[in-house]
């Protein structure tokens, strides 16, 4: 990858500009022509390094409800599993990893849909002999953005939510609109405006107020990070004293290569209840026990990843986003 895109990626993750030309903008700060920044993106895109420019917003905040789920699955029905899991609209995420509760994956359910019979439904079709429902109780990161110059992962903030809204239909409109990928144009936030039948001004000044809020967490680039040479990646599972959960989930979350970091609900038979995505181009094993040793956290499961079945962006206030489980 040229130098040049490098610095063309971290900038549509880190600060992409919310104006009426923001590829003209991206090219003043890095010397080149909106037309030169729009071959370069699309390129980009077709190659894959790039997934997509658009609005993340946050589930919660629009009325939905989310979890992890974890899935015990036989050998034999794997592959049956994986079907029944990936089909449902609300699955983003679906992961083979290397324990007995070998299937993980992150479900979003919509306003006026039960998440647990849900998700119940599902692990009778996938053939589930035991499930756990891991909804988050409180984030310290979420912030998946990869700097392409460094070389590593996590850097990144976002606005917490400070009111919820009750999506009306003008909303669910929008929210599908700024949730596609931003066209490759010079006055891409035109065209959507047009699209949903308001002026550039409006829309931009609508995404603006969402970001301020929370409801929006991030108007910006996503790339594929093994693309992007970001090849191990573990979630790890760390079982911390209750009356530490504070110091160090907050210690965790500023470490380099962690791009995720949540509490999570844990039962007497899962102590589990902190988690953690860690990214690296390599030796992520030897970050996990350092880390480890670091905070004196001696009980964790560092849960390889054995086969990626899903992983897409999760799409709110789809016409068949409810349940699809019979």
């Amino acid at each position: 990858m040229e130098d040049l895109d490098r610095k063309l990626l971290n900038l549509v993750q880190k600060d992409f500009p919310l104006v009426s030309r923001p590829f003209a903008e991206l090219g003043r700060r890095l010397g080149l022509t909106e037309e030169e920044v729009l071959k370069r993106l699309a390129r980009l895109t077709d190659e894959g390094l790039l997934r997509q420019i658009g609005g993340i917003f946050n589930p919660s905040a629009l009325g939905y409800r989310t979890s992890l789920v974890a899935f015990e699955v036989s050998k034999e029905g794997i592959e049956t599993a994986a079907r029944v899991i990936n089909i449902h609209p609300g699955v983003s995420h679906n992961y083979l990893r290397d324990h007995r509760l070998n299937f993980w994956f992150t479900i979003a359910v919509p306003p006026g849909i039960s998440l647990e019979e849900e998700v119940e439904r599902l692990a009778r079709r996938a053939g589930a002999e035991r499930f756990l429902i891991l909804p988050i109780k409180r984030v310290f990161r979420i912030a998946v953005i990869f700097d392409l110059e460094e070389g590593t992962a996590g850097n990144g903030h976002f606005a917490s939510v400070r009111k919820p809204l009750s999506p009306d239909e003008e909303t669910i409109r929008l929210v599908r609109a700024v949730q596609e990928p931003l066209p490759l144009v010079p006055r891409p936030f035109a065209k959507v405006a047009e699209g949903v039948g308001l002026s550039e001004d409006e829309l931009l000044s609508w995404i603006r107020e969402m970001l301020s809020r929370g409801v929006m967490r991030r108007f910006a680039g996503l790339v594929r990070h093994r693309r992007a040479g970001f090849r191990e990646n573990t979630m790890v599972a760390w079982r911390v004293p209750e009356e530490r959960i504070e110091e160090v989930g907050r210690a965790l979350s500023k470490e380099t290569g962690i791009t995720h970091c949540y509490e999570r609900t844990s039962y007497p038979d899962w102590p589990y209840n902190l988690y953690t995505m860690v990214h690296a181009r390599e030796g992520v094993e030897s970050r996990v026990k350092e880390l480890s040793e670091r905070y004196t956290l001696p009980d964790y499961l560092a849960l390889r990843t054995l086969k990626e079945y899903k992983k897409v962006r999760l799409k709110l206030f789809l016409e068949d986003s409810g349940s699809c489980v019979g």
